[in-house]
């Protein structure tokens, strides 16, 4: 799995917990007044996401000031967890959702009836967490807290030495922030929502290796980034100081006490299955799951469906390649590009990524491989997203065991992570001056996961192979992803057990019933989707989706489509979910056939 971060996995709550304007007589007003109010409206949004706390502010926007937020002292914390936080969190969308349609969308510009739509999508998907504040795991093992809380500090840039204070500061009340969620966590598993015992160790695995690092990276990377600044010795070497302190005080106790917590709520899980298990809340949740997932109002059901049928067409297609062009079957798993470096595939990428996209708003990137305290069994690589407001810091970090002696899963994995995928398509998107900044702050996973999951599709075109073999690359990765998302669906919505999945399992791949035996793939793939719902559903049916626009467009304009005028034309969208993007294309192909 590739993935992107935002790095702001600290906020764990759901949606947005923001200020609302006043809009309760707009449509009485002119339809300027109306337009201004909106943006004003969209401001706020912008205002409250910033407001929300520091770390999120840094990541976000250069200067908070711009965005009429102030931090003082008192608020320099990662923020508030609890159980009724949590789902007044929930309830604040639905509230924005109520505004937001106060306003008489006909009245608005164009592009502000695209944000309003986009806006509306998202917080109808947010919504629909409701009464979930206790279902979610803070703990999970690909996505959760653990692998997320280091990240979220190697990750912080030292722009000034203002910076650095804030970061200590930040660092300092790990503690603390941690402890509150200790304690959400003991509350939910009172009501017998937990992870299983499988994935708890899992967890104590992972807090293990990171206190196990013969250099802990907190350190390691802190001394980096503090010899970039503009500070005396004597500063440095007191940052330093404080910052190794700071590490073996607050920071390393943390995983000590989580491994304590997951011994303590071992067993507390009250079934042995998926999210069904949990009755119709749990259900309720696994379709919200979805939603958001897919960033489309697509059910369970119908994405269980979608991805059977993707299933066959896929068989039918390797079977058929297979007859005509065996060869191609035989290099399949032979085949590596002759890349060494990282820094090497990047540079072949941006110089073959005009061919059928316009020209990238940014090729200045940094990019390496991640600690091997922080690699997270199942991540492949993360793009860190730049800041909304300046999109020349780009940061791509690479796990390299799971690459390591793979030239064309890196490749792939590039090209997802960076051109002409993740980094290309936000950087691209930030640069739109005409595209309100509250649609840059929104997340459509499923939109963004498809993008660069068909975008490292389309990079396999810069590569010296036959059309047979890309096809062949293509199927074989897409059918992974299909069959695991198919088992996160039958156990999570449709209450499969360990013999359902391997009934499954087995007319794809060789597998076994001993599902005790060490490393064994049904076991594998259940824990996998009961530790972490819904976590490849977004690059699975986004990648189908973004696939079948393409050849949707390229059926409907024959010999006139072009790919770069294409691509052009999603770029100018920006990010939105599925159903905003196939009705604005349907308008696009009509116009293109009047033209």
């Amino acid at each position: 799995m590739k993935n992107f971060k935002r790095v702001t996995a600290l906020i764990l709550c759901f949606g947005l917990m923001l200020v609302t304007a006043s809009c309760g007589k707009l449509k009485k007003a002119s339809p300027e007044e109306v337009q201004r109010s909106f943006d004003l409206f969209c401001d706020e949004l912008v205002a409250g996401i910033v407001a929300s706390d520091p770390i999120s502010a840094h990541f976000l926007v250069t200067d908070p000031s711009d965005y009429g937020v102030e931090f003082k002292e008192e608020d320099i914390t990662l923020g508030e967890v609890s159980i009724d936080g949590i789902k007044s969190g929930i309830e604040s969308n639905a509230s924005l959702l109520r505004h937001l349609k106060m306003y008489e969308k006909e009245v608005l510009t164009e592009e502000q009836q695209l944000t309003y739509d986009t806006l509306s999508d998202y917080l109808e998907t947010q919504s629909a967490y409701k009464n979930a504040e206790l279902l979610n795991c803070y703990f999970s093992p690909m996505s959760g807290i653990v692998s997320n809380l280091s990240t979220n500090f190697i990750e912080y840039i030292f722009y000034d030495k203002d910076d650095v204070e804030v970061y200590l500061t930040l660092l300092a009340d790990v503690e603390r922030y941690m402890g509150q969620l200790f304690d959400v966590t003991r509350e939910q598993a009172k009501e017998g929502y937990f992870l299983s015992d499988s994935n708890a160790d899992l967890v104590i695995e992972q807090c293990r290796k990171i206190l196990d690092a013969e250099v802990e990276p907190m350190v390691a990377t802190f001394d980096e980034k503090i010899e970039g600044l503009d500070l005396t010795e004597t500063e440095k070497a007191d940052y330093i100081k404080r910052n190794g302190e700071y590490v073996q005080k607050y920071y390393l106790p943390v995983y000590e006490k989580t491994i304590d917590l997951m011994e303590e709520l071992k067993g507390s899980r009250s079934n042995d299955g998926g999210l069904c298990g949990y009755g119709e809340s749990g259900k309720k949740f696994y379709e919200a799951i979805i939603m958001d997932n897919t960033s489309s109002r697509m059910t369970p059901e119908e994405v269980a469906e979608f991805l059977e049928d993707k299933a066959s067409d896929l068989l039918k297609e390797i079977t058929a390649i297979a007859v005509s062009d065996y060869e191609a079957l035989e290099a399949l798993y032979d085949y590596q590009p002759d890349f060494k470096t990282p820094e090497e595939i990047f540079d072949f990428l941006i110089d073959n990524v005009e061919k059928d996209f316009p020209r990238p708003e940014t090729t200045k990137y940094n990019i390496e491989y991640q600690n091997k305290a922080c690699e997270v069994d199942g991540v492949v690589a993360y793009y860190v997203l730049s800041r909304i407001d300046d999109i020349n810091v780009n940061n791509v970090k690479v796990n390299g065991s799971a690459v390591e002696g793979n030239s064309l899963s890196l490749y792939t994995t590039l090209a997802h992570e960076g051109y002409p995928g993740h980094l290309y398509q936000h950087t691209a998107f930030c640069s739109k001056e005409k595209v309100h900044d509250i649609r840059k702050t929104l997340g459509f996973i499923g939109a963004t996961e498809g993008w660069a999951q068909y975008a490292s599709y389309c990079a396999l075109d810069y590569l010296d192979i036959s059309e047979s073999l890309k096809r062949l690359i293509y199927i074989d990765d897409l059918l992974s992803y299909v069959v695991v998302s198919r088992v996160d669906i039958g156990v999570n919505y449709e209450g499969w057990d360990l013999d359902d999945t391997y009934r499954y399992l087995k007319d794809f791949l060789e597998v076994d019933r001993d599902y005790d035996e060490e490393g064994n793939t049904v076991k594998y793939f259940y824990d996998t989707v009961t530790g972490d719902p819904g976590t490849f559903i977004p690059y699975t049916v986004g990648y189908i989706k973004m696939i079948d626009m393409r050849e949707h467009a390229e059926e409907v304009l024959g010999d006139s489509f072009d790919a770069v005028e294409y691509h052009k034309w999603i770029g100018d969208m920006g990010i939105t979910s599925f159903d905003i993007y196939e009705e604005q294309l349907e308008l696009w192909l009509a116009a293109k056939q009047e033209a």
